[in-house]
């Protein structure tokens, strides 16, 4: 019994990190428009990090607004969003 409680820990701690994480990250600026899709095609990227520090395609810093926030896109999201300066092409 406490052999499954500790797997069902483990596996819920492991779930709760992955929600944090994506391939390719859609920032968002204050009003909840797209600011610029960053990628380096793993699928572990932070992207809350990632999103305080990058720069749309005016070299605008998307981490100046206060509520930043981002969601995590799609590949035909990937593909069809602008990129952030610094992030590569869209990897599947």
């Amino acid at each position: 019994m406490a052999r499954f409680f500790s797997s069902a820990i483990f596996l819920l701690a492991v779930s709760l990190t992955a929600v944090n994480a994506c391939k390719w990250c859609q920032c968002l600026k204050d009003d909840g428009s797209h600011c610029c899709l960053y990628t380096t095609g793993n699928s572990d990227t932070d992207c809350t990090a990632i999103c305080q520090q990058v720069h749309d395609s005016s070299g605008n810093l998307c981490g100046n607004s206060g509520s930043l926030s981002y969601k995590c896109a799609t590949l035909p999201e990937c593909n069809d969003r602008s990129h952030c300066r610094e992030s590569h092409a869209c990897l599947t």
